[in-house]
C-alpha cells in the first residue's frame, strides 16, 4: 500500500446502532472481521450525541466486505443493523480546513 489508507472500498457504513455505543465499543466489535484502522461515529453538530451511524475503516477491502456481509440485517444490541461498503460522495475536501493567512511581514 503506497502512500496511505485512502481506498474507500475498505470502509464500512453501519447504521441503526444504539446511541450509547462508543468508538472503543465498535472497534472491539469489528476487530473480529479484520484489522480496524479507524472508527468514526457520526454525531449531531450541536448536541454531540450519536446519530446511530458509524464508518469503520479496515486495513484491507476484503475485511471490509466480509464485515459488511456478516453484519448486514443482523441483530446486534437488540437492533437490526444495516451495513454496506461506504460510497465516496466526493465531499471529503469540504471537511479539510483551509485558512488563508495574509503575509504580515511586509
Amino acid at each position: 500500500m503506497s502512500g496511505g489508507l485512502a481506498p474507500s472500498r475498505s470502509t464500512v457504513y453501519v447504521s441503526n446502532l444504539p446511541f450509547s455505543l462508543t468508538n472503543s465499543d465498535l472497534h472491539k466489535l469489528f476487530t473480529k472481521y479484520g484489522k480496524v484502522v479507524k472508527v468514526t461515529i457520526v454525531k449531531d453538530k450541536e448536541s454531540r450525541r450519536s446519530k446511530g451511524v458509524a464508518f469503520v475503516l479496515f486495513l484491507d477491502k476484503e475485511s471490509a466486505h466480509n464485515c459488511a456481509r456478516a453484519i448486514n440485517n443482523k441483530q446486534l444490541f437488540g437492533r437490526t443493523v444495516k451495513a454496506s461498503i461506504a460510497v465516496d460522495n466526493g465531499r471529503a475536501t469540504e471537511f479539510i480546513r483551509r485558512r488563508n493567512y495574509t503575509d504580515k511581514s511586509k
